[in-house]
């Protein structure tokens, strides 16, 4: 019994343990070749979670906004809240009614934005040929608070009741903003609108443009 565990005993302590099994060369590239396309595949997966991830936001209607960018600020005044502004303003350059010139400022502004002049040379115009009256009628046949000649103008403005001060407003606007374009500058294009582009009339004309200027000057130096 003894002997036989003895010769076991020998057995297990002499006897050769078995090799592990070795990659042969042939098999070499192969498994090179498959552990290049794990990385490649490993990277290009990575590289597609992180753009998926920046964009997470875009794909459900989110904007991403730096925190260190201010967000933009709009200075345009509410509506009323400009006519207002600007009626006070021609009030008191012009010592007009606080209630007429608030009437008016709406309808300066709107011409204003419609043919891209400066409000303040509307309101001096307007000024100059009625003092804000809506119904004063000239002894050329001029009418309204521009002065707008119906014969002449109310087919070029587009409107057939030049006798709203609204609408005169705005075809006198557009009449100074076409001669500008005629003219080139503020001055020849105020002496056409007084006087007419081919008139010899030129003190009239110059007398018209200084006091036009002059109260456009008194206007422009009472801020909004």
């Amino acid at each position: 019994m003894l002997e036989s565990l003895v010769t076991i005993y020998k057995r297990r302590i002499g006897g050769k343990r078995p090799k592990p099994a070795r990659l042969s060369a042939a098999r070499v590239p192969a498994v090179v070749t498959l552990l290049v396309k794990l990385q490649l595949l490993a990277v290009t997966l990575a590289v597609i979670v992180a753009f998926a991830v920046s964009n997470l936001g875009v794909h459900q209607g989110y904007e991403r906004l730096a925190f260190a960018v201010p967000a933009a600020v709009d200075s345009t005044l509410p509506w009323n809240t400009e006519v207002d502004a600007f009626g006070h303003k021609v009030s008191q350059a012009f010592g007009v009614r606080r209630r007429t010139a608030t009437e008016f400022a709406g309808w300066i502004l709107e011409a204003s934005k419609r043919q891209g002049l400066e409000p303040e040379l509307i309101a001096s115009l307007v000024l100059t040929e009625s003092s804000f009256r809506k119904n004063v009628i000239s002894h050329a046949g001029a009418i309204g608070p521009a002065q707008v000649r119906p014969e002449y103008w109310s087919g070029f403005c587009g409107s057939s009741n030049l006798t709203d001060p609204e609408e005169n407003i705005y075809c006198g606007a557009q009449v100074l903003s076409h001669l500008m374009e005629r003219c080139g500058d503020d001055t020849c294009a105020l002496q056409a609108y007084n006087v007419g582009i081919h008139s010899t009339r030129v003190q009239a004309a110059r007398r018209y443009v200084t006091k036009v200027d002059q109260y456009r000057d008194r206007l422009r130096k009472f801020p909004l």
